[in-house]
């Protein structure tokens, strides 16, 4: 295992990963604390009865939220101006899971900016000091702060982690990171991982079926990831819906039904042509005519 942080690049990806690194969720609105430790901000989030999210099969819910400044990855060997660490535990056991996305300096605004900047804000103008803690009076959603796009995957000990590119960072302006960086210190945190994977699908808003299940609505596609990641053998790839959704399947149908609807015609037509021709033979011959023998 290397020392040395991650650099989180598509030239060091290993290989996919899009079955196994499955990530599907459905956070909701949380009225979040925020506490200034001097090196990052620490935010509470609320719990909910049905677990927000399953990893790879396993039911997670939110434990904290981190931000720091500057980002704990490197992204293509640079740092970024901060990052936001989302650490999830599992319900039943198993590998702590955390989702990080890294802060870049924009003009751009998106709704995970606008969020990102009132907690700044919030902490700096209540909680400006190492030790201090606010009630942020805001509700927000980790559904509207998590891209739903293609991310990196790598494990270190017991922990696994989710990161998102320099390409899907979120947009803080360079006044909101100036103030980020007066309220808190920089502090290295170690982040060395291993090998490095890629899921090309990024992250389901998935769709309820109880008990903190969620279905994925997005292919699997055609997998092309190293031995190294592991596939749940009752697993299927085989998406129905996009299949029941293309051009080929539907044009399939065309034919099927018309070469049915063919069918039945010239049966019918046949059945007929045998009926009148029956009944013809039975005619007696006209006045005047021979009968045909």
């Amino acid at each position: 295992m290397s020392t040395q942080n991650i650099n989180i690049s598509a030239s060091n990806v290993k290989g996919r990963c899009d079955m196994k690194c499955s990530y599907n969720f459905k956070y909701s609105e949380s009225n979040s604390t925020a506490k200034n430790n001097g090196v990052l901000i620490q935010l509470t989030y609320d719990s909910t009865n049905i677990p927000p999210v399953v990893y790879n099969n396993v039911k997670y819910v939110v434990d904290n939220i981190t931000i720091v400044s500057p980002s704990i990855h490197t992204f293509d060997s640079n740092s970024m101006p901060g990052e936001i660490i989302i650490t999830h535990n599992p319900q039943n056991g198993g590998n702590t899971l955390k989702v990080c996305i890294p802060f870049t300096s924009s003009s751009e605004s998106s709704n995970a900016s606008q969020i990102i900047t009132d907690i700044i804000n919030k902490v700096a103008t209540n909680a400006p000091s190492e030790g201090n803690s606010t009630n942020l009076n805001m509700s927000f959603s980790l559904q509207s702060i998590i891209p739903r796009k293609p991310f990196f995957v790598y494990s270190e000990g017991t922990t696994d982690w989710i990161v998102y590119g320099e390409l899907d960072a979120i947009p803080l302006s360079s006044t909101t990171i100036s103030t980020l960086q007066k309220i808190i210190k920089a502090f290295p945190i170690p982040t060395p991982g291993g090998d490095l994977f890629y899921n090309s699908k990024g992250p389901t808003s998935g769709v309820q079926l109880g008990d903190g299940i969620y279905i994925s609505c997005q292919p699997t596609g055609s997998s092309q990831e190293e031995t190294a990641v592991e596939y749940d053998k009752n697993s299927s790839s085989v998406d129905f819906s996009n299949i029941f959704q293309s051009p080929i399947f539907k044009i399939i149908i065309i034919v099927i039904i018309g070469c049915i609807l063919f069918t039945i015609i010239f049966y019918g037509i046949s059945t007929f042509y045998k009926y009148l021709s029956s009944d013809a033979a039975k005619l007696p011959g006209l006045p005047g005519l021979p009968k045909i023998s």
